[in-house]
């Protein structure tokens, strides 16, 4: 059985490029964040991973969505991205997000990029084998 992971993030057409809350990204653009959803997506796949690709807006319509799609699936592993997790607009949107996984999935892990780009790195921390589903107690921990 595949690991399933849910990647969450802010649509392309949702992020204004020209705030200051998002200047943090330096260079960001909607066809630069579009391209890089699309390859973790990919990349996810390639290394054997099932993922379903969530994007949303901001607000209660983006915590809606999100929680929409957690309760139509199991998820092993829930990665929310930085647009999201980082931008203090966006606190009570990744406060519902994380608190509708956790609800759904007691036993998920979250599993969150150091950039606008992931790689299978990220969820090797939790799920180093993308057939086993069992997460490693000891990757992801800093102590």
């Amino acid at each position: 059985m595949a690991v399933t992971a849910i990647q969450i993030g802010l649509h392309p057409d949702a992020v204004d490029y020209e705030s200051a809350e998002f200047s943090q990204f330096s260079g960001l653009t909607k066809a630069g964040l579009t391209q890089a959803n699309s390859a973790n997506v990919a990349g996810l796949r390639a290394a054997g991973y099932e993922v379903d690709n969530c994007l949303i807006d901001t607000g209660e319509a983006g915590a809606t969505k999100a929680r929409d799609w957690l309760s139509a699936k199991r998820y092993d592993a829930v990665l929310i991205g930085a647009g999201i997790r980082l931008v203090a607009s966006n606190t009570l949107l990744f406060e519902a997000i994380v608190n509708a996984a956790h609800t759904a999935y007691p036993d998920c892990r979250f599993v969150f990029n150091y950039s606008a780009t992931s790689t299978p790195g990220d969820i090797r921390r939790w799920f180093p084998d993308p057939t086993d589903v069992t997460p490693e107690h000891s990757h992801g921990r800093l102590i």
